[in-house]
């Protein structure tokens, strides 16, 4: 059931936090339809004082004897409306806390448990427009522009959540000191208030200044907003809704094939290639090789029987979803990513991300890291170079297939065969 509020449950392998609370005790009973047990949260974070984001804590604390609650005193304090139609209250009707669960926060830092609070944020980018609705009013009635100085934003193990982002979302990701993989929340962006122009600056910027993040955006961010800033992050922004969950993708592991699972590798990277291909160039034959193949099974066998190959099914949730083979060369720390593919329907999940982290971690003693990827896999280039941080050092093409291309390569290649050929230089510490 909806309501004009924000709650959402995450779920990490330590901890249960609600962030937010909506606006009434429908939180409750759409946590019951999704299976999920709100006495066991061990953490409520409230980003800000508006009743459609705590409004929902007294009923919570109810049936919850245990959770600590997180606030900014100013949301606590403060006197909030609206002039958005017409003048009318949104201050929370806030439940007695007893002291030993109550956490007012008026400085950023961590609180224990990974979690990190940002507060009083910088407001060095542009401000939400829709923000000219939104007063607090001080102790002799008056009513004054609200400062969202009660705003704040909780951080832990890569995922930053906004609240509303009534301080912008680039200031808050700005006043963020940690690696943001994820945003999700409100972006206060509404419908009608922010020009066509503002917009795509936006997400320009955004794109650029954070291409290997994921946004997640609902509640205060207007549909057409959501369709401008589409345009331009493309895959990078998704929506969520009411019941929706969001299964963490990025929670994936690494495991070495076994003999038995060779064939089916093989097979699975032969179809995945044969996708990318067909999405790029339709049905056409032209461009597939051995039994109409992207990729033949002698270059994949070759790959994996190599002198300091390494090969891995990359599984999430016990679901094999891709694979990778590695050549590890550790007395020059030096790494080739010789094959890596998602099956197609795991595409747009961040798991080949993910799954390039576990490669890293696993290899720290690895300081250059090259691959290579067809021109026309334009997924790929995008990963390489936006998502991964490679950089384009060479063109393989019938122009310039010399002394760069190796031999096992140089054997199999024809005037049609391009290729774009990435390095990565892990920076020492």
């Amino acid at each position: 059931m909806t309501e004009h509020g924000l709650s959402i449950l995450l779920e990490t392998e330590k901890l249960s936090i609600l962030l937010d609370t909506g606006a009434s005790d429908l939180l409750i009973r759409n946590a019951e339809r999704l299976g999920k047990d709100l006495s066991r949260v061990d953490y409520v974070f409230i980003s800000h004082g508006h009743s459609d984001h705590a409004g929902g804590l007294k009923h919570f604390m109810a049936i919850n004897k245990k959770a600590k609650i997180i606030v900014s005193p100013d949301a606590m304090s403060g006197r909030f409306f609206s002039k958005r139609g017409n003048l009318h209250s949104i201050t929370t009707e806030w439940p007695v806390i007893p002291q030993e669960r109550l956490l007012t926060i008026e400085h950023s830092g961590n609180i224990g448990d990974d979690i990190y609070i940002i507060a009083h944020i910088p407001q060095i980018h542009p401000m939400p427009e829709g923000n000219q609705h939104l007063f607090v009013q001080d102790t002799q009635g008056k009513y004054i522009q609200d400062d969202f100085r009660h705003e704040l934003a909780l951080y832990t193990h890569g995922l930053l959540f906004t609240g509303c982002a009534h301080n912008g979302l680039e200031n808050i990701l700005a006043a963020c000191p940690l690696p943001v993989n994820t945003v999700v929340g409100g972006f206060h962006l509404l419908d009608n208030h922010e020009s066509e122009a503002k917009l795509s600056d936006l997400s320009h910027r955004l794109a650029d200044a954070y291409p290997q993040t994921q946004f997640y955006t609902s509640h205060c961010t207007g549909d057409s907003v959501f369709t401008i800033l589409q345009e331009v992050m493309g895959e990078e922004l998704h929506p969520f809704s009411c019941g929706t969950t969001i299964n963490d993708m990025t929670d994936i592991s690494l495991v070495s094939i076994t003999p038995d699972d060779k064939e089916q590798f093989i097979l699975d990277n032969q179809r995945a290639f044969k996708y990318g291909a067909q999405v790029e160039f339709g049905m056409r034959d032209d461009r597939t090789e051995e039994g109409e193949e992207v990729i033949s099974r002698k270059t994949i066998e070759r790959s994996m029987n190599g002198e300091k190959a390494e090969t891995y099914r990359i599984v999430c949730d016990g679901i094999v979803v891709g694979g990778l083979i590695l050549q590890i060369d550790r007395q020059h720390a030096k790494g080739e990513l010789e094959i890596l593919f998602v099956n197609p329907e795991a595409h747009s999940k961040g798991i080949g991300q993910a799954a390039w982290k576990a490669v890293e971690a696993m290899h720290p003693e690895i300081r250059v890291w090259e691959t290579i990827t067809p021109y026309f896999e334009k997924r790929n280039i995008h990963f390489y170079v936006n998502r991964l941080g490679f950089h384009i050092v060479e063109f393989w093409n019938k122009f310039h297939h010399g002394p760069s291309v190796p031999e096992d390569i140089e054997e199999d290649w024809s005037e049609d065969d391009e290729m774009f050929v990435f390095r990565k230089v892990i920076e020492s510490v």
